[in-house]
């Protein structure tokens, strides 16, 4: 839900974990870490957790690190407490109340040098022929994306989320990284969600780049009580410039730097995933030839179900025919 992972100690209290890659695909989440041995890094581990503070009604969320480290003059580190909450009682943004999450990890996910080691397996492979794997393009679009997000901003911020609590209709995305850019913001995709963004700049910053926009597409009657009309109430304390930077275009190329085509987010077939009962993706086939790949249990999905409407069809056949 967060954008982040939890990652919890091993059982030696000598040992701390590196993750090198961390990637939500489909429906689960794959993490891969490096173990190391060190008894005096191993004290940092607070450093690179956090709670987070997120808003019931806005959705806006704020870090609140566990520990933090602190420098002496003399050049030695010392793990102090983190000094919080980040954030007041109610929503600084539309006065909601917050709920507490976490501990979540705050440090980097990714190793970048493993990633790019993966992706130049993964193109050797691609020019062997028979060893290429069948997922080789989705897997080099899922790799492209980790290398491109902000190392240092653990959380994204969900667009189309936003942009529902206000009611108004989701600007481009180019358009609002953009905007973003020209304050001095730094801006890059997440992996997880074609219309999410991983940045630096303050949820009051975003806020106000929407705030911008729903100024010029503004949303129909809102109710006082609701989060919308007490964020659109506010000004914004900066205006946004939405006309799209050559660094954001370049930034949603779907083009890598070899100029190949790089599929990013690849739409899943209609069949993906678990069907439910009546919904059943053995449905999507009615009337046509039944597939070879077809497999058993989607073959079996509301099989009960239907051989009892057949047989209450010929009961009524039979029936018209005595009439």
């Amino acid at each position: 839900q967060f954008g982040a992972i939890i990652l919890k100690p091993y059982a030696s209290p000598h040992r701390y974990v590196v993750p090198l890659l961390c990637a939500h695909i489909n429906f689960y989440v794959r993490l891969f870490v490096r173990v190391y041995t060190s008894p005096s890094l191993v004290k940092r581990a607070p450093t690179k957790r956090a709670y987070v503070y997120q808003c019931a009604s806005c959705e806006a969320f704020a870090l609140q690190p566990v520990a933090r480290l602190a420098s002496h003059a003399n050049g030695s580190d010392k793990i102090v407490a983190g000094a919080g909450p980040p954030v007041d009682r109610h929503c600084a943004h539309c006065g909601g109340v917050h709920h507490v999450g976490g501990p979540l990890w705050s440090a980097p996910l990714h190793d970048a040098p493993f990633v790019e080691r993966l992706q130049a397996r993964l193109a050797a492979q691609a020019g062997a022929g028979d060893d290429a794997l069948a997922s080789t393009k989705q897997l080099n679009g899922l790799l492209s994306n980790v290398l491109e997000e902000l190392p240092d901003v653990p959380l994204f911020t969900q667009l189309s989320a936003m942009c529902s609590t206000l009611h108004v209709t989701c600007p481009t995305l180019v358009a609002v990284v953009s905007a973003l850019m020209r304050q001095g913001h730094r801006v890059s995709r997440s992996h997880t969600d074609p219309m999410a963004i991983k940045t630096d700049a303050p949820m009051a910053a975003v806020w106000d780049v929407l705030r911008c926009w729903a100024r010029d597409n503004p949303p129909k009657a809102l109710s006082e009580t609701s989060p919308a009309h007490r964020i659109l109430a506010t000004p914004p304390a900066t205006e946004a410039d939405f006309t799209p930077l050559p660094e954001a275009r370049a930034l949603l190329d779907k083009k890598g730097k070899d100029g190949q085509k790089i599929h990013r987010f690849p739409p899943t077939p209609a069949e993906w995933g678990p069907g439910s009962l009546r919904t059943a993706h053995y449905s999507l086939g009615e009337g046509a030839e039944e597939e070879a790949t077809t497999s058993k249990r989607a073959r079996n999905q509301d099989k009960r179900a239907r051989k009892r409407r057949e047989l209450e069809g010929a009961a009524a056949a039979e029936g018209g025919e005595e009439a």
